[in-house]
């Protein structure tokens, strides 16, 4: 009896304590907001009073929360003023921080939906964003306090979920994330079929401009992955992004989780090809932390995988889009089951050889995470992935954008420096897309993806890559690659090349020795460009060759650079062309500057030396242009120095002596400089090695040169060539040492006879007179040297003298002058005894003309040859035949020049006067007859007495 009586007296306390409180839980039901607020607060002094004791005051605070607080408070909820909604909401968090479990679990039912139902898109949606944020939390304190029976409640929270995500409030976005990863771990059995829809509304947050938004929602994403982890096909490309992140704690976040997932996500052998190459890509990050992480997790992840005993999953168990990959990818159509196999035996091979790996390393790669060995597990892992990894990568490397193609870029440096000599078999389409982005216009892309060839150079056998590579540049203008490298999607700045090997549209084998070119494909400018690209490539995959390597590959390679067409335009081109073909010469001449460096003598003495000079004087024969400037060519003769000095330290004369009789040889046969024409290719080569070998060398390979020469001087061919030809000609008449050869007492007077009297012909027009004038110009410098004698001089005369003296009469000046030079010369060279009567008739009135010249530099030359006849005089009197300067012709001559004594010009003056000083000792009685005759008409006799004084001394007397 005493028992129930004292129940009845703790019931009727605990009623009369609720009774304290009951006042104020009517009060929130209050029309009056103010009343409501007071109610509110009030209550909140008193929760915190009863959460104080814990053993009394939780009891009483569950029988009023049960009984009369929670159904208006959580009405409050929904009050239309946002202060009240405030107070009700921490009112009812800290109720719930305090009640027992159990009390919360009976209370789901009621305050789940009531809180999601504030954070749903509907018209009931909480408009504060800061309560909005307490909503949230307050979900997630039921999760920590109510545990699985919250389960029943996922729908609505799973919508709640979603509209976190998308909540415009960033604070809001972080807590729905950390809601996310509570209710993972929480109700991990439970919230899988939620999880992809949920991890598809997590997209706009992995999207946000917040860096710490991102890095919530990366955490969310991977918790939901690991429960459920199908949405990674289409949430991939996003964590790809983030991988990639401009923030570096995002991207830290990313490799962290990537790593999470790859070491628990279920079925995870699915998608490892997916997630691998977040990994792969961070070991070239920016930041030190980052890069260490990366490399830390493949270590591990390699270190707990049995890779030898490891079956990839059957190509069924695969996502669809992993599925056409790795169809696309089956080498032969292989089954899968033999795919799988080369994958092992792959991963064996790469192990191996990260196990092995030694320096030295490519320069390219110092002081990066490349410069060391891989870890062997790792690249056992990536190597058995790596007929699934590389088409994404290449295909993405082809990407319109710079951040997706220094991501693949990233990727693939990653991964060929795990998997070493097991991308042999893949070579084929990797060469090819690394071909068209090594000199790609983002710098970032373009230096990766030389680190990316540098660490296949030093992976893989040169007597694999070698040939393709020398296919690719021996390929004829207008071939494009075609079969594995296009249908893997490694072309270009294309955005679909490899669309078609993702649709799974080929079973072609990647083998190293596919090449297959296919005519008519390209322009000269496109071909010319792919070379470049190929010539940059295979610079870099040689970076780190040695010279013992080198060797048994240099003939093939030299012989493939050296051809004529190589980079070399056969004819003249337009801009765009000659753009290309200059950038390719540049590329060239790096490409051979490296080889010299690397090889040394080896590439620089015997065939190969021959075949490296043919290449360099090809590019240092191009005739440039204002656009596109001189730099290939002088790179070039930089390269010869390079050359000759690997040669025991030569010079490039010595270099020039030992190759240029054998390449003059190869370019000449068969005559085929007779159809040579000013643009031609092999007559620029032929200018080139002429004016670079100096006079010493090309004298004793005189025999060579001359046909040529003698050739494009016909005067049939254009004057534009002709005119090239005597420049070359002219510049080599000028060259030390080019007139000691012992040929010239022979070809002397043929090279005068027929090159280039010919030429001095008189012919309208411009290019004609330019002809003429440096064809006289030859003339000059040949007669001036001893290369043709009085006699061979004098056989010539007759013809020679009639142009010699119309050449005093043509319309260049510099013509004029120069055809004194040359009939002073060739006077003395003939001698008295061969200059005959008519020949001095013929030529002293047009000497004397000259003195009339509109030029006072012609009328001071035309002197000089006028002295030089005098010399050659033999004198009579009367006629005779055996003299050639009568007194008749004496007189007419010597009053010719007695009217240019009294010139104004001091010099002309002079010069005149000398003639005539010559002139007295011929017959000084005449001589001084005709002065006198002229003295009284000078404006000064002075000049006049002299001559009259200096004639009178040949005559033993004073003549007055």
């Amino acid at each position: 009896a005493q028992r129930p009586r004292m129940a009845a007296m703790e019931v009727d306390a605990e009623a009369g304590t609720l009774q304290l409180y009951q006042r104020d839980v009517n009060c929130l039901s209050d029309d009056d907001r103010t009343t409501r607020r007071r109610a509110l607060t009030r209550l909140a002094a008193s929760v915190s009073t009863l959460a104080s004791d814990e053993a009394a005051g939780m009891q009483t605070l569950a029988a009023l929360w049960e009984q009369s607080l929670r159904a208006p408070l959580l009405k409050l909820l929904a009050d239309p003023v946002e202060k009240n909604r405030e107070l009700a909401l921490a009112l009812t968090a800290a109720v719930l921080e305090a009640l027992p479990q159990p009390v919360i679990r009976a209370s789901l039912a009621h305050v789940a939906p009531a809180a999601a139902a504030r954070l749903s898109s509907s018209a009931a949606a909480e408009p504060t964003e800061e309560l909005r944020l307490e909503l949230l939390r307050l979900l997630g304190t039921l999760a920590r306090r109510a545990g699985t029976p919250l389960s029943v409640y996922l729908p609505e929270i799973a919508a709640a979920l979603r509209a976190g995500f998308a909540d415009p409030f960033p604070d809001a976005k972080k807590a729905a994330c950390s809601l996310c990863v509570q209710l993972s771990d929480v109700l991990a059995e439970h919230i899988e079929p939620h999880c992809a829809m949920l991890a598809r509304a997590l997209l706009p947050a992995l999207a946000h401009q917040h860096s710490r938004v991102r890095t919530a929602a990366v955490e969310a994403l991977v918790a939901l992955l690991l429960r459920e982890p199908s949405a990674l096909a289409e949430l991939g490309p996003q964590l790809a992004l983030l991988a990639t992140d401009r923030a570096s704690s995002v991207r830290e976040q990313a490799v962290g989780s990537v790593a999470r997932l790859l070491a628990e996500m279920p079925h995870r052998e699915a998608n490892t090809a997916r997630l691998l190459p977040h990994l792969l890509c961070a070991l070239s990050d920016e930041v030190e932390s980052i890069r260490s992480l990366a490399h830390t997790s493949l270590a591990r992840l390699g270190g707990a995988t049995d890779v030898a005993a490891q079956r990839v999953q059957p190509l069924a168990a695969l996502a669809p889009d992993l599925m056409a990959a790795a169809d696309a990818a089956t080498f032969d159509g292989a089954p899968p089951e033999a795919a799988d196999a080369r994958g092992e035996e792959a991963a064996r091979v790469a192990a191996a050889a990260a196990a092995a790996a030694a320096p030295p390393f490519p320069p390219e790669l110092a002081e990066t995470t490349f410069a060391a060995a891989p870890p062997a597990g790792a690249a056992g892992l990536v190597a058995c992935e790596l007929h699934r990894l590389l088409p994404p990568a290449l295909k993405e490397l082809s990407d319109w954008t710079a951040k997706a193609r220094i991501r693949a870029a990233d990727t693939l440096a990653g991964t060929l420096w795990l998997v070493g000599p097991a991308a042999t078999d893949h070579l084929g389409p990797l060469l090819a897309a690394l071909s068209k982005t090594v000199e790609d216009s983002d710098e970032g892309v373009a230096r990766q993806v030389r680190r990316c060839a540098q660490l296949v150079g030093r992976s893989c056998d040169l007597a694999v890559y070698v040939p393709l590579v020398l296919d690719q540049l021996r390929a004829p203008s207008g071939a494009a690659l075609v079969g594995s490298a296009a249908t893997a999607g490694c072309g270009g700045n294309s955005a679909g090349g490899g669309a078609d090997f993702l649709r799974g549209g080929g079973h072609s084998r990647m083998r190293p020795a596919a090449v297959t070119v296919l005519e008519g494909a390209e322009t000269d400018a496109g071909a010319i460009g792919r070379r470049a690209g190929w010539l940059s490539l295979l610079g870099e995959l040689l970076a780190g060759a040695t010279a013992e390597q080198l060797r048994p590959h240099l003939s093939a390679l030299l012989a493939t650079v050296a051809r004529p067409v190589f980079c070399v335009p056969g004819r003249a081109s337009d801009d765009d062309a000659g753009a290309s073909f200059a950038a390719t010469q540049l590329r060239l001449c790096s490409f051979l500057g490296q080889l010299i460096s690397s090889a040394g003598a080896a590439c620089a003495s015997g065939d190969n030396g021959l075949l490296l000079y043919s290449a360099l004087m090809r590019v240092a024969s191009v005739p440039s242009s204002a656009q596109h400037g001189f730099a290939s060519q002088r790179r070039a003769i930089e390269c010869l120095s390079a050359m000759a000095a690997a040669v025991d330290g030569g010079s490039a004369e010595a270099l020039h002596a030992v190759f240029l009789p054998p390449l003059l040889a190869q370019i000449t046969a068969g005559e085929t400089y007779k159809s040579w024409k000013v643009d031609s290719a092999e007559w620029h080569l032929f200018q080139a090695l002429c004016r670079q070998a100096g006079g010493a060398t090309c004298a004793r390979v005189l025999l060579l040169l001359l046909p040529p020469l003698a050739a494009v001087l016909s005067p049939k061919e254009e004057p534009t060539l002709r005119l090239t030809a005597l420049s070359l000609l002219d510049s080599l008449l000028s060259a030390e040492g080019f007139l000691a050869a012992p040929e010239w007492a022979e070809m002397g007077e043929h090279v005068l006879a027929a090159m280039l009297l010919p030429n001095a012909v008189w012919r309208a027009g411009k290019p004609a007179e330019h002809v003429r004038l440096a064809s006289y110009s030859c003339v000059q410098k040949l007669l001036s040297a001893d290369a043709i004698s009085g006699e061979q001089l004098g056989a010539h005369m007759g013809g020679a003298l009639p142009l010699l003296v119309a050449g005093l009469d043509d319309d260049n000046v510099e013509s004029r002058r120069i055809a004194c030079v040359i009939l002073a010369t060739a006077l003395r060279r003939l001698g008295p005894s061969r200059v005959s009567h008519e020949q001095m008739r013929q030529l002293y009135p047009e000497l004397t003309k000259r003195l009339d010249d509109a030029s006072d530099g012609v009328r001071v030359a035309a002197c000089v040859p006028l002295v030089a006849m005098l010399e050659q005089v033999r004198y009579s009197a009367s006629w005779s035949e055996a003299h050639n300067f009568d007194r008749t012709n004496f007189g007419y001559f010597v009053n010719g020049l007695l009217v240019h004594l009294d010139d104004p010009d001091p010099e002309i003056q002079a010069a005149v006067a000398e003639v005539l000083e010559r002139a007295a000792p011929i017959d000084p009685p005449e001589f001084c007859s005709l002065v006198r005759a002229v003295r009284g008409r000078h404006r000064s006799s002075k000049l006049c007495d002299a001559l009259l004084e200096n004639a009178g001394g040949h005559t033993g007397g004073t003549l007055v």
